[in-house]
């Protein structure tokens, strides 16, 4: 019955928004600058998160974005500007808003009230950011508020974890995670990739009928055949757009690594990220200090299992971690672990790979974990049967027995990561797109 009435309310709200966005386009409004002689935004992302605690807090999509964004908008000579559009309704605010987060304005609705009360002044924030396009963080049905308030807008839809029926399958498995997604079942937790799909298709016939752009991008190519398994778009042919990086300075990179083999865990601990695997191999290998960097979005969840290896001396929770501490761990640890259960190169990765480290993993999607670390896969459901453990037991064994394979495994990461996802190569490709798809006459208001 639960399931029958958000449906309902779904088909509902989307057909008011439907109604609305026609409208807009009717009229034929078009953005333009809250300011005389201020200048359009180049985009405005469109994502759940912005990496802070007010923004649905620390994610790695919310970290991409809020590091593009904060670097463009500090240049204060550079003609290239960044918004962001958070979909998802904050508590924390009782009208929609627009504030500054990471040097960058952050449209805001509030979680009370209806949709259709706030409409017209969501439509007023986000026109006043008058982006010459929209980029939506992979896509979740969420995104149709604001992309239906842009309705002749280009939208990039950066493809970065494109999730089908298949991999919804195996993280129905996991220990917890239907729990904290708000879902009552597993087949809840499946049927979200059909929800998705829809969503995006109703944002493509909308798309078609007013004439506007829908363009795909994908950080890797080795995500397209998952991304037209998702979408439903079997001819699917996305630009490439790497993840930009700020990559540390070489000198000393090398020289502050922890006498103690150190495995450092770092992202959100939420339960699709399994951090009780990284609590057992804390309890399988003493020799390691395994250090935990991440907060806790659903602690009732994952409670239990702090608990049970609580008393470890070798294991530590460090909470969230940023900043100078961040950069600290990560010059120091001799790899990263990793032990989600679905991933497709998390931001994490590539951060580790900057500091000249490896990564330990049990997926390898992107074959990145094979080049430039030690792979201990595959592993299904908690991640905690033999099987799995003595595959990432080797992994170790492999990291720790070969100090020279280690440092040049660690080297080859960090090239690559410095010619491959600069914030220069970020802005070559996002300019060749704009360019090839005609969004912006002048594309040569990127700067690097």
């Amino acid at each position: 019955m639960l399931t029958l009435k958000r449906r309902y309310w779904q088909w509902m709200q989307r057909r008011e928004l439907i109604r609305w966005s026609r409208s807009l386009h009717a009229t034929g409004v078009e953005p333009m600058a809250s300011e005389p002689g201020a200048s359009r935004c180049t985009a405005a992302f469109v994502a759940e998160e912005f990496f802070h605690r007010d923004l649905r807090g620390f994610g790695g999509f919310g970290k991409v974005v809020s590091s593009i964004a904060s670097r463009a908008n500090r240049q204060i000579a550079g003609p290239c500007r960044f918004g962001m559009i958070l979909p998802q309704a904050v508590p924390s605010v009782d009208r929609v808003e627009l504030r500054r987060y990471h040097d960058t304005p952050v449209v805001l609705r509030p979680s009370s009230g209806s949709l259709r009360e706030h409409l017209g002044a969501y439509w007023q924030a986000i026109t006043s950011l008058a982006p010459q396009a929209l980029i939506t963080i992979d896509w979740h049905p969420s995104y149709l508020v604001p992309l239906l308030a842009m309705p002749t807008t280009p939208v990039l839809v950066w493809i970065r974890d494109p999730r089908d029926s298949q991999a919804w399958t195996r993280l129905a498995e996991v220990p917890g995670e239907v729990e904290s997604r708000g879902l009552s079942s597993r087949r809840d937790l499946i049927g979200l990739a059909r929800e998705k799909q829809q969503s995006l298709d109703l944002l493509m016939r909308e798309s078609r009928r007013g004439g506007r752009k829908v363009i795909f991008c994908s950080k890797s190519a080795a995500l397209v055949q998952r991304a037209r398994d998702t979408y439903g778009l079997p001819t699917l042919q996305p630009h490439l757009l790497p993840t930009p990086l700020d990559a540390p300075a070489e000198p000393g990179l090398y020289e502050q690594i922890a006498e103690r083999p150190t495995l450092l865990f770092l992202g959100r601990l939420d339960p699709v990220k399994r951090p009780w695997v990284a609590f057992e191999i804390a309890a399988r290998h003493p020799e390691l200090q395994v250090l935990v960097a991440g907060a806790f979005p659903n602690a009732s969840t994952t409670a239990p299992w702090q608990a049970r290896y609580a008393r470890l001396p070798n294991l530590q929770l460090l909470g969230h971690v940023d900043g100078a501490e961040k950069d600290r761990l990560l010059r120091s640890c001799w790899a990263l672990v990793n032990t989600s259960a679905h991933e497709a190169e998390p931001v994490s990765f590539l951060e580790a790979f900057s500091y000249g480290k490896p990564v330990i993993a049990c997926h390898a999607d992107e074959d990145n974990v094979r080049r430039f670390g030690y792979y201990a896969g595959p592993s299904s459901g908690a991640g905690l049967d033999e099987a799995s453990l003595i595959r990432f037991d080797t992994a170790i064994t492999q990291m720790l027995g070969d100090a020279a394979q280690r440092r040049r495994k660690g080297e080859s990461a960090r090239d690559f990561v410095l010619q491959n996802h600069s914030h220069e190569a970020f802005y070559s490709a996002l300019m060749r797109i704009y360019r090839s798809e005609g969004i912006a006459e002048t594309a040569s208001v990127f700067t690097a």
